[in-house]
């Protein structure tokens, strides 16, 4: 099994956004990364619609934000930290805790099966907390 980082994918506007947790975030060049996200899920279709989403990868020790993320399924016993949520130029949020977070374009849409793989332009980066990324381990963050 290949390991992943997990990441929250927020959409929307500064004022109004979804987000979802997943572990499927790819670099695939140094301006371009793919993601895989559920098929038919709200801040999917509203990524698709907005043509914008921001990535924001989770370090070790952010369990909580990964679950208040996770999903109509997801644990909602929250732990410690929760996501501090930021507006920016952009007109969407990003996490500033976290180790970082990406403003992306949408590029193109594939669907596959039950997922919606999305190859998106890096807009901007910024760089978060200096720790090592939360890795995603057997759906860990769901029931």
């Amino acid at each position: 099994m290949f390991t992943n980082g997990v990441c929250i994918i927020l959409t929307g506007t500064n004022d109004d956004y979804k987000g979802m947790s997943i572990a499927w975030v790819s670099q695939v060049e140094k301006e371009h990364l793919i993601i895989s996200v559920p098929k038919g899920a709200e801040a999917t279709n509203l990524i698709i619609s907005r043509n914008m989403f921001s990535v924001n990868e989770l370090g070790i020790g952010q369990e909580s934000i990964a679950r208040q993320f996770g999903g109509k399924n997801c644990d909602r016993k929250l732990m410690s930290a929760l996501a501090q949520i930021k507006p920016t130029e952009h007109n969407l949020p990003i996490i500033v805790n976290c180790c970082s977070s990406t403003i992306c374009s949408v590029k193109s849409v594939v669907n596959i099966n039950e997922q919606v793989v999305i190859t998106a332009k890096i807009i901007n980066t910024q760089n978060g907390l200096d720790v090592s990324p939360l890795i995603f381990d057997k759906s860990a963050y769901f029931k």
